[in-house]
């Protein structure tokens, strides 16, 4: 008797647990581009197709999640974004970051902190940093051709997109 009214408690506590986990699901339906935008920053500083994200918004700690490692150059920047990035964000700083990558000269660098002041967006890789408008970022590059996909169709090389 005494084991069954324990199950029956522990079966109403997985149906509780349960019912929580599946509203924090549905109530987490803002996309990763969403949530940058929550904190200060335009969705360009991710590239298109990310697949989804996980955020603690007590510590900030998060992580963003793509098919597969995407690399793209604007301008004369190389950048490469692993599979999952991860960092801290809070409103107008993402740190601790983890998974980007940008080609300076001959070196990668990882971007180690991202920052917003107004109008600019300052990248910084611990020894350096640039700042660049936040007009350059308010669309999403894409994996493997950034912003110029649309010429490589025309000149019939997408094999990289």
């Amino acid at each position: 008797m005494h084991s069954i009214k324990i199950l029956s408690i522990f079966v109403v506590f997985l149906l509780t647990l349960r019912s929580s986990s599946c509203s924090l699901i549905e109530a987490n339906k803002l996309s990763p581009y969403d949530v940058l935008m929550e904190y200060g920053f335009p969705k360009g500083l991710l590239p298109k197709d990310a697949i989804g994200y996980s955020l603690n918004k007590e510590t900030g700690e998060f992580a963003v999640y793509f098919d597969k490692a995407c690399s793209f150059t604007i301008e004369s920047y190389t950048l490469n974004y692993k599979s999952t990035i991860t960092g801290v964000i809070s409103q107008n700083r993402l740190y601790k970051l983890k998974g980007v990558t940008v080609k300076i000269l001959i070196l990668w660098l990882n971007i180690v902190e991202v920052s917003r002041h107004g109008d600019d967006i300052d990248f910084s890789v611990g020894i350096t940093s640039a700042d660049f408008g936040v007009e350059n970022f308010l669309e999403s590059p894409q994996c493997g051709c950034g912003f110029d996909c649309n010429s490589l169709r025309l000149n019939g090389d997408v094999s990289s997109i």
